[in-house]
């Protein structure tokens, strides 16, 4: 139910200790531990660890698919973990709306057909949609102007909330970490 905030300067790794939590890089050395249990081990496998972890990235344009409506984006990860089509459109359409963005509006529009605001909302809808405990948020709010930055920042705080989450925030934007954060890592 907290917020960990990790600065530190540019290329120190922040990014890279992100992607080693989520596993999208293989640890040279050392273990992932989650609720006691070893990630990617028989005991947390890799894909009941991610239903629980999920993450978003900075570049909220390369994050999604341009193939892809934004309902579907949403709705496919819990397509792969076993829910139904029906239901992961109910799910995406109810984060839609949480997130701000009206389903009837944005459903069945493009990631090219958004700004780079409502693509990063979309970004948070999606990792919502497995009904995570934790979301690692890497620079998630960086690249958008200071008052939609605002807006997001007060959306994910109105989110933790609602649904009990735990976050990890990445940003180098001391101001934003110290809002945000319980505590900070350097």
């Amino acid at each position: 139910g907290e917020t960990l905030g990790v600065v530190g300067e540019s290329g120190c790794g922040k990014s890279t200790t992100a992607r080693l939590l989520m596993q999208l890089i293989e640890p040279t050395r050392g273990e992932v531990v989650f609720d006691g249990r070893e990630v990617g081990s028989r005991d947390l496998p890799l894909k009941e660890f991610r239903r629980q972890v999920q993450m978003v990235f900075q570049d909220s344009y390369a994050s999604l698919n341009p193939r892809l409506t934004i309902e579907d984006s949403i709705a496919f990860g819990p397509q792969v973990h076993g829910v139904s089509r029906r239901e992961s459109v109910e799910r995406a359409r109810d984060l839609l709306a949480r997130v701000g963005l009206s389903p009837q509006r944005f459903a069945e529009r493009y990631p090219h057909e958004l700004s780079g605001g409502q693509r990063q909302r979309v970004n948070i809808a999606r990792a919502l949609a497995l009904q995570p405990r934790m979301v690692i948020l890497d620079e998630a709010v960086s690249a958008l102007d200071k008052s939609v930055e605002a807006q997001v920042i007060n959306l994910l705080l109105d989110l933790k909330a609602e649904f009990g989450l735990t976050y990890v925030f990445i940003s180098h934007d001391l101001n934003v970490v110290r809002y945000v954060s319980d505590r900070v890592m350097v």
